[in-house]
């Protein structure tokens, strides 16, 4: 409002709504899935977070509709940047939406391609 006041414009309207509702993944789907993918990727490099995330917006409705489904993400950074962010004063990475936030294209398209190749398989059973 206060752009629009500096600006000239006419004062918005803000109406709030309601936003993308929380997302559970389905517990069957992400044990079967995490089984998979660290059989395909090892143990080492799959790790099952409970912490809570904003990850999607609209993804949710796919559960709450009654659709068993899991919502994971790939790591995408070079080693060595997430290694120096973990220092004492280190940079911090960027995230998702940041204008600084520059995946490594190659193996990071080819590890989400693997990936969820296995998933979608494990829950076809195969």
């Amino acid at each position: 409002m206060a752009a629009a006041a500096t600006s000239g414009a006419p004062e918005p309207v803000v109406k709030l709504v309601q936003g993308g509702e929380a997302l559970v993944n389905d517990e069957a789907v992400v044990t079967r899935a995490a089984a998979a993918l660290k059989q395909a990727l090892g143990a080492a490099h799959v790790v099952q977070s409970t912490v809570p995330s904003t990850g999607s917006e609209d993804f949710s409705a796919f559960v709450n509709a009654g659709v068993p489904s899991m919502y994971f993400t790939i790591g995408v950074l070079d080693a060595r940047d997430i290694a120096a962010s973990a220092q004492p004063g280190g940079k911090p990475l960027a995230r998702n939406h940041s204008p600084f936030f520059a995946p490594v294209p190659e193996p990071s398209i080819k590890t989400g391609v693997h990936a969820m190749t296995v998933a979608v398989l494990s829950a076809l059973g195969k």
